[in-house]
């Protein structure tokens, strides 16, 4: 079993001599499962849990929202008329016969449109004098504090009134005798647009019954326009039922003579046109033998002309090339990369031997004088291919301008025929459209015959007028507000949904197993009043706000994760504990430096020599967590300043096992320090006289320290801030390691916030917290180590 092998986990359920490969192979990871059988239910739950409020508040505030909006809107009331339309067939009576028409396919659908007519609207609109009525228009919307006491009030009911007096509608005789201004006509507009935006007609199926409805705020309104709706379309169905069939027919007829007597002479002009410039009359197609054979040449001539230009574009480039190999054309000829192969096959044959003979061999200088031929030849290549290049573009010139005498002949030719056949068009075209005419004053004119003698062509009457409306029919409150909660509740689990699925970042040991796919070492919980932590290069007086504060605080639950911490590297070697480990993160600020304090702080616990160097030489950071100077330090000895290590390293007070070394003044070249053999002899040295050396180094990322360093360890610990770190950052960290050769232990999970839904570290760091902190709320929070330092 390798190493890495000895670090994966043991899983339930599976071989444990199953080497890494196969523990890995088909494991599909993702928070959602790819398939359904792993869809975890209780985690979908926790999604929702988690952001409970977030969903609670967009119900609330959309759905409140909706309901303000929906009783801001007054009530609509409506009122409904019923007419009937019965259609009669025409009646035709010839002689000793009667012939009945066939109903028209197109009536209802046209009596529809004429119900929703602009026009009937007008009528309406003069009729009931609602140009002089500011309600009808509609009720402005009321105040939100009308609206939260119309939801808490009852709608009352409209009393009955008396009935209301018929009126005398206004027909279309009387409207087109009225000269309306545009000032006028723009005044009555928005009355006409009212009634159509609430007017509806809808026909009752197999039946001749149509109803009318109309909706607005005034119920007494609803039923006026209603109908007087249907009272004005019956008189106007009236009015152009008998009004101007005798004035029509007459026109027709005298209409029709004189359009016939025009088709007879037009098609005289034209026959005499067409014999007199011989042309013919039907005009079929490839009857103008001229037009085809100006159209060939001119055919003949664009092509010329496209390859005139292409033969010119291409010649001239390759003139004005620096390099003539660099031409397309010299490029792709056969002769000129035959040479060049057979002058590389050379030139492989001729180092070949030259590996073996000197330059006077004779095989050499024959292959020498082929290699000269073979390049004169190639020098000579380009200008041959120019030369037909030259060639070619002469000869499309010849031939295009052959052409262009031709097209030319040939245009003359054809332009006096062509302005025959245009005129001898449009005497056609005029003849077409007088016949057209006179078919269409004919069909007319046989309507109005069929019309006159067989009666009216439709009967119209009201079979029901409306009654006042008492309970409003809108708008719809109750379905906009169950609508918007619906709604505003799919996308308040949709945004929680969205914003886990963003979230990128490690938060658990499932997600360092399922993403990253090495050991979790430890889990450094969050502490409870996390304090500012110190600015880069300042000393000061140690504080809990430092590393070590778990010194004094040895029952915190952070304290209990630093001993798992202990425990899992002192097992993470088969054999021998490791000597020198390596801590390094992914990123700036994710706990590394407090990490690696606190793991050389619990290995000294246990009476070994623990010496921690601070590698960091970008950011130091030992020093002021120890309230130690930094003037002498790794770099003092690395850079040859001083041969004497012993009095670069510091002993901690508290735990006088425990030797510190701070990094020095901060040099220009720190990678060029740390990969140097220096550096490897003095870890050497240094790892005889200590049981354990703790090295702490700059993000992995940032720098390339970290992977210098982690080829001198036994092996690498990655710090990864839990919540913070991205998967994509840690694995790059990971890889970058890994193709250094580095051996890396596992991963530490900091600063993990614990959540009621994970059982196993939920519950436990409950009980640490509940142990260590006690009643004393107050002061445990003083207590607590932040986990995240450097």
């Amino acid at each position: 079993m390798t190493q890495d092998e000895r670090l994966v986990p043991a899983r339930s359920g599976r071989d444990l001599d199953s080497t890494l490969a196969e523990l890995t192979q088909s494991k599909p990871y993702g928070r959602y499962g790819s398939t359904p059988a792993e869809t975890n239910v209780r985690e979908y739950l926790f999604v929702i849990l988690k952001r409970k409020w977030l969903i609670m508040s967009l119900v609330l505030v959309i759905t409140s929202l909706a309901t303000i909006q929906a009783y801001r809107d007054p009530s609509i009331y409506e009122g409904a008329t019923t007419i009937r339309i019965e259609p009669k067939g025409n009646v035709l009576t010839t002689g000793n016969f009667v012939i009945n028409s066939q109903p028209d396919p197109n009536f209802w659908g046209t009596q529809l449109k004429l119900l929703q007519n602009p026009e009937l609207a007008r009528q309406v609109v003069l009729t009931l004098g609602l140009q002089s009525n500011p309600a009808f228009l509609g009720e402005a919307r009321s105040g939100v504090f009308d609206s939260l006491k119309r939801i808490f009030s009852r709608e009352k009911p409209i009393p009955a009134t008396a009935s209301i007096k018929a009126v005398e509608p206004i027909g279309m005789e009387e409207l087109k005798d009225k000269q309306f201004t545009p000032e006028e006509l723009a005044q009555l507009e928005p009355y006409e647009d009212t009634i159509a935006a609430n007017l509806s007609v809808e026909p009752t199926i197999n039946t001749n019954l149509v109803t009318i409805r109309y909706h607005h705020t005034d119920p007494e309104l609803a039923k006026k326009v209603a109908d007087t709706l249907a009272d004005v379309f019956i008189d106007n169905n009236n009015y152009r039922i008998t009004s101007g069939r005798s004035e029509a027919e007459v026109k027709l007829l005298k209409t029709v003579a004189e359009t016939q007597t025009k088709i007879n002479q037009e098609e005289k002009d034209r026959f005499a046109f067409a014999k007199a410039h011989n042309l013919p009359l039907d005009n079929k197609p490839g009857s103008d033998l001229e037009a085809l054979r100006l159209q060939t040449y001119s055919g003949q001539l664009l092509e010329a002309e496209n390859q005139r230009r292409a033969l010119e574009a291409s010649y001239n480039a390759a003139k004005e090339a620096p390099d003539p190999f660099s031409a397309p054309e010299v490029q792709k000829d056969e002769r000129i990369a035959k040479l060049r192969d057979k002058l590389s096959d050379l030139n492989e044959k001729r180092n070949g031997l030259l590996q073996i003979y000197t330059k006077e061999w004779p095989a050499v200088k024959q292959i020498d004088a082929q290699i000269k031929r073979v390049e004169e030849d190639l020098d000579r290549a380009p200008k041959e291919v120019f030369a037909s290049m030259e060639a070619r573009y002469k000869a499309a010139v010849a031939h295009q301008n052959s052409l262009k005498a031709s097209y030319t002949r040939q245009h003359g030719t054809t332009t006096q025929q062509t302005k025959d056949q245009i005129e001898m068009a449009v005497m056609t075209s005029e003849l077409e459209a007088n016949k057209q005419l006179l078919s269409t004053f004919t069909q007319k004119l046989r309507e109005l015959t069929l019309g006159s003698s067989g009666g009216t062509p439709s009967d119209v009457t009201v079979s029901t007028y409306a009654r006042l409306p008492r309970a409003p029919v809108g708008p719809a409150r109750l379905r906009t507000i169950i609508l918007a909660f619906m709604l505003s509740l799919v996308a308040g689990i949709g945004l929680a949904f969205l914003l886990d699925f963003l979230d990128d970042t490690i938060k658990s040991v499932d997600d360092v197993d399922r993403y990253i796919h090495l050991p979790a070492l430890a889990l450094i919980p969050a502490g409870r009043n996390e304090k500012p932590r110190l600015k880069g290069g300042e000393a000061g007086t140690p504080s809990d706000a430092t590393a070590l504060a778990l010194v004094n605080d040895v029952r915190s639950p952070i304290a209990e994760s630093y001993r798992h911490l202990r425990t899992s590297l002192l097992l993470s070697s088969a054999g021998t504990p490791p000597r020198t480990i390596l801590v390094t993160s992914s990123q700036p600020s994710e706990g590394k430096t407090t990490t690696a304090i606190n793991t050389a702080f619990m290995l000294a616990q246990t009476g070994a020599q623990v010496l921690i160097i601070d590698c960091d030489l970008r950011r130091p950071r030992l020093h002021a967590h120890f309230n130690l100077p930094n003037n002498r330090g790794l770099t003092t000895c690395l850079s040859g300043e001083s041969d004497d290590v012993e009095s670069l390293i510091h002993t901690y007070e508290k735990q006088p096992n425990l030797k510190l070394m701070p990094s020095g003044p901060v040099p220009p070249n720190p990678a060029e320090l740390l990969g140097s053999a220096e550096m490897r002899r003095l870890l050497t040295t240094l790892s005889e006289k200590f049981t354990h050396i703790i090295v702490d180094s700059p993000p992995a990322i940032s720098f390339t320290d970290a992977s210098i360093l982690s080829t001198f360890v036994d092996g690498v610990i990655l710090v990864v801030h839990g919540g913070r770190s991205s998967r994509a950052v840690v694995r790059r960290a990971k890889q970058q390691l890994l193709d250094v050769g580095a051996h890396i232990f596992g991963v530490v999970l900091n600063n993990v916030k614990f959540e009621s839904h994970d059982y196993y570290y939920g519950g436990y760091a409950e009980y640490y917290k509940s142990e260590y902190y006690g009643d004393d709320q107050a002061g445990g929070a003083d207590k607590a180590t932040p986990a995240a330092s450097n």
